[in-house]
């Protein structure tokens, strides 16, 4: 719940964060005294309560100045108020939560939407109302859902006492009831195909729960595997009459002589489509591929086998990287095609940085995700916390692919990938990122002057004389192999075509070489460099203004630590950043030496005289730090060409 300035997680080990920062008490008895006042929110928890949780028969002396104690560390380490009080320092309009004395204890106001319990129960009463409604499409979600905020047995972490046992006992019993409310809902739903597995691996754990056998029973008889139900049935009468001495209970001997008997009241309702909804087609957003790329055959087959790997340990991912007009996009969008057809259940893309470097909010993307898989507006959550569990829930048993674009940093990515291990995830980033161990990283190195002459071929089309005058070999080296130089080179050469390739490379060269003040972005560099720029530090933006500006695009580090006037050590971790945004390579021979293409480096040396311009007009240490809007009205206007 990102609006809640403190959250407060007892579905699992302890978990207390402040502000997106977890700041969660290490002492045991801080923790003890913390969970007991969380689940007692907005009561008064006796001071009686306190020493039988902490101490139970054995008190110490000075229990009172100890209690106090704690209720101050409390405070000071949670950022928690007396009430009235407003936190030092601070200027926030959210509800604070405090931490009140009372005659007889103490008590914790809070805001109970920020205790994972508290919403977890909330889930549970309305996935029974909605039982009890009939709404079992809706119970089912908002059931797993609910059983989602779950992160392993309650306070797992926690040294806990008898009251807190209690509370224990009491939330796992109300867990215990919604899985087996959220197991029916979905026996009703005719899923039982998909809760064989599931009810098994229950049964295995808890081999005298009636309940749950009775379950799986139904639904492997409804699968048509009658026979298994059998036996399911014989091994439960076996351990119930091992482990306790009893038989099955009249209920389960009656479901026995159905199955034996293939009574038709074991089968699926016939009016249970009337409270199904039906699902929507699945969506298909991916942009539309490219018919000019030339076949890169190996990444290609790398990209494709990672994606029909084995989702054992999660999606199978891969992330696209590769220098600014590398043709990213287009090589990650080609392989969506190609395997869109093995994710049945949709195709979801989105962007998350905009035009002008600003990351796309991810509760608005994860808002477009969940109503695109079936979810309406009106039932779409309005917590980003809750969006996240609702996705997870929503992805959890599909075949889906999921498409990001534009990915600068691991943080973009939190909360949005689909959590089903046969769900596939594709990453395009100017940087290079890890979103999971089992990731397959794709590196786009630029095209060889053959593929080059190729793709210009293709973009011409068949026939077209202009492809062979095209393909001279001072134009092809200009455009660096990269695939987007390439189209925007063909694209000015079918606008002008007139103009022989002469022509075309004197003045592709003609604009690289003049200042700052260029727009004319001859081989379509300018926008991809430029953000790949603003993704670097300040260190890094200085030190990719030193390699651009060596005429020779190579640096080594003991020169740019003389340039910059920083220690060798920093410099070699700054040509590692520029590597890792894909603006320079380093030399395979030589960590300390990098090279960038001469392409790119023309278009980071009019950046560099640009950013110098503006400093001398705008002061500042980092005037590129300004938006690009701003740049542009202090450009000279552009020449005519």
């Amino acid at each position: 719940m990102g609006e809640h300035t403190v959250r407060i997680n007892l579905l699992g080990p302890l978990e207390v964060v402040h502000l997106n920062a977890v700041i969660t008490p290490t002492a045991a008895k801080l923790r003890q005294v913390l969970a007991l006042l969380a689940l007692h929110s907005g009561r008064v928890v006796r001071n009686e309560q306190i020493l039988e949780e902490l101490w139970e028969d054995n008190p110490p002396i000075s229990v009172t100045t100890t209690m106090q104690t704690y209720i101050y560390q409390l405070r000071k380490l949670l950022r928690l108020q007396r009430p009235g009080l407003a936190p030092a320092g601070e200027v926030d309009t959210r509800p604070l939560p405090s931490l009140q004395t009372s005659p007889g204890g103490y008590s914790l106001t809070y805001q109970p939407e920020g205790l994972d319990s508290y919403r977890f129960e909330q889930l549970v009463n309305q996935g029974r109302a909605e039982s009890a409604a009939g709404r079992w499409t809706d119970a089912s979600a908002t059931l797993a859902h609910a059983g989602l905020l779950w992160r392993g047995p309650a306070l797992a972490d926690v040294n806990v006492g008898p009251v807190l046992r209690a509370e224990i006992l009491r939330l796992d019993e109300f867990r215990r009831n919604a899985l087996e409310l959220r197991l029916e809902a979905d026996l009703r739903l005719g899923r039982h195909h998909e809760l064989i597995g599931e009810l098994a691996r229950l049964v295995g754990q808890e081999p005298t729960n009636e309940g749950l056998h009775a379950k799986l029973i139904i639904a492997l008889y409804r699968a048509g595997r009658r026979a298994e139900a059998l036996r399911v049935y014989q091994q439960l009468r076996t351990a119930l009459n091992h482990e306790l001495g009893l038989d099955p209970s009249d209920e389960l001997q009656r479901l026995h002589r159905a199955v034996l008997d293939a009574d038709r009241s074991l089968d699926l309702e016939p009016d249970t489509d009337a409270h199904r909804v039906t699902s929507p087609e699945p969506q298909c957003q991916l942009p539309p591929r490219r018919s000019n790329l030339v076949s890169r055959d190996q990444p290609r087959a790398a990209a494709l086998a990672a994606l029909r790997a084995d989702g054992a340990g999660g999606p199978a991912t891969i992330v696209v990287t590769g220098p600014p007009a590398s043709g990213k996009s287009a090589f990650a969008t080609e392989i969506a095609h190609l395997v869109r057809r093995q994710y049945p259940d949709g195709q979801l893309y989105a962007r998350l940085t905009d035009d002008d470097g600003n990351p796309a909010d991810r509760s608005e993307t994860l808002g477009h995700f969940l109503r695109a898989l079936g979810d309406q507006r009106a039932d779409v959550p309005a917590g980003f916390d809750d969006r996240v569990l609702g996705f997870r829930s929503r992805t959890s048993d599909r075949r889906l692919l999921t498409v990001f674009e534009d990915v600068t940093s691991l943080d973009q990515l939190s909360g949005l990938m689909p959590s089903g291990d046969d769900c596939a995830v594709i990453v395009i980033s100017r940087r290079r990122i890890v979103p999971s161990p089992s990731a397959t990283v794709i590196e786009l190195s630029p095209l060889d002057l053959d593929q080059s002459a190729t793709m210009l071929a293709q973009l011409f089309g068949p026939g077209d004389d202009s492809a062979r005058s095209a393909a001279d070999a001072d134009l092809l080296r200009l455009c660096d192999g990269l695939p987007g130089a390439l189209e925007t080179v063909a694209s000015r050469l079918k606008v002008h075509s007139h103009w022989t390739t002469a022509r075309a490379v004197r003045w592709i060269k003609a604009e690289l070489a003049r200042d700052g003040g260029a727009t004319s972005d001859p081989l379509g560099l300018r926008a991809g460099v430029w953000q790949s720029y603003q993704c670097l530090t300040p260190l890094g933006r200085a030190a990719f203004r030193v390699v651009t500006g060596e005429l020779t695009g190579s640096v080594s580090a003991a020169g740019l630590a003389a340039r910059l006037f920083v220690p060798e050590h920093v410099a070699e971790t700054t040509l590692d950043e520029l590597a890792e945004l894909c603006l320079v390579t380093i030399r395979e021979d030589d960590s300390s030496v990098c090279r960038c293409l001469p392409g790119i480096s023309a278009v980071g040396r009019q950046l560099a005289e640009e950013h110098d311009r503006l400093t001398e007009v705008l002061g500042g240490d980092d005037a590129f730090g300004i938006p690009e809007q701003s740049r542009l009205v202090l450009q000279p206007a552009q020449q005519s060409t």
